[in-house]
């Protein structure tokens, strides 16, 4: 048998694709699949990534959902896939949707250990590879952007307060100096997620953080009465939030902003490499605004309360950020 290899399998879809994007793709699973049996795991995973995204690509939607429906329920592929922690975890959605707070974790690289013990080694390559794609990157440099920013508020302002929406497990409580040094006055986080607040409690209560039980529905419908704070951020939850609640969200947020502190909301952007592999494989669907569609989150908000308000992309190109800052 020949053997397949990544720079001759991509010429084969780009030449494909415009013929039948659906059988393309069939075909593509079939040859990674042999490609990961024998051991060429990063060949095979390049070659399905950007096949999947050429054919997401080139595919009326409803096509591409059904197709990535077959893939991840038929396909042989998802027996290989299937080891590794993140795509399992995200499939099987043990707490009720994919990304959740362990999810991230795993990302950042957290419980490693565990993660490994409960799969094989071609389960762990595959997870490694996955943590190095694009969206992993995004995901940590988020973590690492938002712990900064808790920094310079505290280097602007003495103990300033800081909330968290839907903070997952605030892993970048670690992250942040100012935390650690006790220069924050009031950090609350809150999320819908009772074991995510166990989480925090168990491991950042001695740091002063607070923690809330409550979801977005409760926001806006001011059933949490949670107070003002310097900095408001939301660091994964406009991924999933449809524009009419993301608005309305948003000046809701914004109310809590303290005169001079600052909003920040990050969404993944239309431009991110792993969309195709994530609804295919994890059953993930997002949400995507690019650097267009942030600056409309703030329709609800009267432009005489904007100080300014900054968009901008993180260094992969995955992740938009909206930065908003209230007048003082």
């Amino acid at each position: 048998m020949q053997t397949l290899t990544y720079r001759n399998e991509i010429a084969r879809i780009n030449a494909a694709l415009a013929f039948n994007p659906a059988l393309t793709c069939l075909a593509l699973a079939d040859d990674v699949d042999v490609m990961v049996g024998a051991r060429q795991i990063d060949d095979g995973l390049n070659a399905l990534f950007d096949g999947l995204l050429g054919a997401r690509d080139n595919m009326p939607r409803e096509d591409w959902r059904g197709l990535a429906c077959y893939l991840r329920s038929e396909h042989p592929v998802i027996e290989a896939l299937f080891q590794d922690p993140l795509t399992k975890r995200a499939l099987e959605k043990p707490r009720g949707y994919a990304g959740d707070a362990v999810m991230m974790d795993y990302i950042y690289g957290i419980h490693q250990d565990e993660a490994n013990r409960q799969t094989s080694e071609l389960g762990r390559t595959i997870c490694s590879y996955i943590q190095s794609r694009p969206a992993g990157q995004a995901v940590r440099y988020r973590r690492e952007h938002i712990a900064r920013l808790i920094d310079q508020v505290a280097a602007g302002k003495e103990r300033p307060s800081v909330l968290s929406i839907a903070s997952g497990h605030l892993r970048e409580a670690e992250l942040s100096q100012a935390l650690a040094a006790g220069k924050i006055g009031r950090f609350v986080a809150l999320d819908v997620d009772a074991a995510s607040l166990r989480e925090i409690d168990m491991h950042y209560a001695r740091l002063g953080v607070e923690t809330v039980h409550g979801s977005v529905r409760h926001i806006l419908r001011r059933k949490v009465q949670l107070g003002n704070f310097d900095f408001v951020y939301a660091a994964g939850l406009y991924d999933y939030l449809n524009d009419a609640v993301a608005k309305a969200l948003t000046a809701r947020m914004f109310e809590m902003v303290n005169a001079g502190g600052q909003l920040l909301i990050p969404n993944f952007a239309p431009r991110v490499k792993d969309r195709a592999y994530m609804e295919a494989f994890m059953d993930w669907d997002l949400i995507y605004r690019d650097r267009n569609d942030m600056p409309r989150l703030m329709e609800g908000i009267e432009a005489a309360q904007i100080q300014s308000f900054e968009v901008y992309g993180d260094p992969s190109h995955s992740v938009v950020y909206l930065l908003v800052r209230k007048k003082a």
